[in-house]
């Protein structure tokens, strides 16, 4: 293994002037690795059968398939074949040396040929640290890079990628969350998770079992070949998908965290620190301005948020130091941050992905008599909340001139690169059909269904549909209390589970880069 690491870093890592610095030209003048330099550079005792490197065409290999984890131990004792190899080879060796055959005599040379082999495999890691001593940071990067390839290929057990009509308003299938939840209950009991590498050390805490992960279903309108509906490219066809990629602009990245209802900037913290893991160069603001707000006005959150971010890329983004600008919120986060976009047209071509997490983008339906809508109905007249006043549409006799309504004419979504909407079916506090903003089967339940529909049809009116990303998420939440029953646990889930961030994070770094 140690020799084949060595010649691997020689081939990947090492520059041509360094190669030929090390190793010399040959005779026509290339500069090539000496063909000692690999598997046969060990000289074994004959009979002890060495590793073999499982892509010999000199492909480059990804995720499992490359480096140390890659190699297969050398065999030779418990090899039939290779165990009567090296007992003929060692009664004829003994033979030549003119002693007998006794115990002495086998173990005598048995010692003679470990203590060649760990002088050769000495001299071997000498030289080794003298490569890395040129092409450390390349190392590091070459191992990085397989550890997040296979990192993506273990989340991805828990992804299934379906295709979505290019009319975001009316799905094919308006049933898509009953389909869904059978579907993920289906994937536990049958994806069997891969078995551990060899050689490869890690944190089994970050990868929970399949059958408690959540289920993420990927709905785009990308094509099977890779191209959008137009037959363009989109990013996250021609984009490396690891994250640690160089990035394909000037300046960083800024990202906006928006709290939900009566939350605060810390609620968004865990979602911050794993995009910070990933993305070190990124910049953050966690939203303060509206902590004590947010049962206000969403016209007035939004000017608060906008003001906001407008101060804050001024302090840290002056000039053109500002790269990309994208937006992460949760619950009715996401209306507040659709509600500030207007009041920031002065960083539209800066605007990059807007992710909300089970966001009512088209309020709440109310004509369904469950536990939390009656909850809400209480908390509305109780304690006189605007926000909640809005989200039911109950801020004016004409659902046109209510505040959803009127904040679907605004301009929005279409700044966007990506739009990405994260839904639960099991979230009552985001229904699901306008977390995901979509006439489904949820419209019987909407008081103004013809208004219903029109928001929607005004939300992606000039919205590109290759740029839209519907994530539904199927949680394992085995507990049965009265979270679980009104629909808060998944909400909350959004907060909390933290194999849904690095989920997203890893196996879609184009939303992120």
């Amino acid at each position: 293994q140690q020799v084949a690491w060595f010649k691997l870093i020689c081939e990947r890592c090492l520059t041509p002037l360094q190669r030929e610095a090390l190793f010399g030209r040959t005779e026509n003048g290339d500069v090539v690795l000496p063909s000692e330099l690999g598997i046969d550079v060990l000289r074994l005792p004959k009979g002890m059968l060495m590793p073999q490197l499982p892509n010999p065409s000199g492909v480059r290999a990804s995720g499992s398939t490359a480096g140390i984890s890659s190699l297969k131990p050398a065999a030779g004792f418990e090899c039939t074949s290779g165990e009567r190899v090296l007992q003929e080879s060692i009664l004829a060796r003994i033979a030549e040396s003119g002693e007998s055959f006794t115990p002495h005599s086998v173990a005598r040379l048995l010692a003679y040929d470990l203590n060649a082999v760990s002088c050769q495999i000495l001299e071997l890691w000498h030289q080794a640290l003298n490569v890395v001593a040129f092409c450390y940071r390349e190392i590091s990067s070459m191992l990085r890079t397989q550890w997040e390839e296979r990192i993506i290929d273990q989340w991805s057990l828990s992804i299934v990628r379906e295709k979505m009509s290019s009319n975001l308003a009316e799905p094919e299938n308006k049933s898509i969350g009953d389909a869904h939840t059978a579907a993920a209950e289906n994937l536990r009991k049958t994806v069997k998770p891969r078995s551990p590498e060899l050689a490869s050390i890690e944190d089994t805490t970050l990868l929970p079992s399949i059958e408690q992960r959540p289920v993420l279903f990927d709905q785009r309108c990308v094509g099977v070949a890779g191209m959008d509906i137009k037959g363009i490219p989109h990013p996250s066809v021609w984009e490396s998908r690891v994250p640690s990629a160089p990035k394909q602009y000037r300046g960083v990245h800024l990202f906006v965290l928006c709290h939900g209802f009566q939350g605060n900037s810390f609620d968004m913290r865990l979602m911050k620190n794993n995009i910070a893991l990933l993305y070190p160069d990124a910049i953050f603001l966690c939203s303060q301005s509206n902590e004590d707000n947010t049962e206000g006005d969403f016209q007035e959150m939004g000017i608060r948020l906008a003001q906001e971010v407008g101060n804050f890329i001024c302090d840290w983004c002056p000039g053109t130091a500002l790269g990309r600008l994208s937006f992460i919120a949760h619950s009715i986060g996401g209306l507040i941050v659709r509600s500030a976009i207007p009041h920031l047209q002065d960083f539209r071509d800066k605007m990059f992905t807007i992710l909300t997490f089970s966001s009512p983008h088209v309020g709440y339906f109310l004509k369904n008599i469950s536990l939390f809508h009656l909850g809400l109905k209480v908390l509305q007249s109780w304690r006189g909340s605007q926000c909640l006043t809005q989200l039911s549409m109950a801020d004016a006799d004409d659902p046109r001139k209510t505040m959803i309504y009127k904040l679907s004419q605004t301009p929005g979504f279409e700044y966007f690169q990506n739009v990405v909407l994260v839904s639960c079916f099991s979230d009552s506090y985001g229904p699901f059909d306008s977390a995901r903003v979509e006439i489904g089967n949820m419209l019987g339940m909407h008081t103004a269904q013809e208004a219903y529909k029109e928001i929607v049809q005004n939300l992606w009116k000039n919205v590109k549909p290759e740029r839209v990303f519907r994530f539904d998420v199927n949680f394992h939440i085995p507990e049965n209390n009265l979270d679980t029953f009104i629909g808060r646990a998944a909400h909350i889930q959004f907060l909390e589970c933290q194999p849904v961030m690095r989920m997203l994070i890893h196996n879609f770094s184009f939303l992120f880069r």
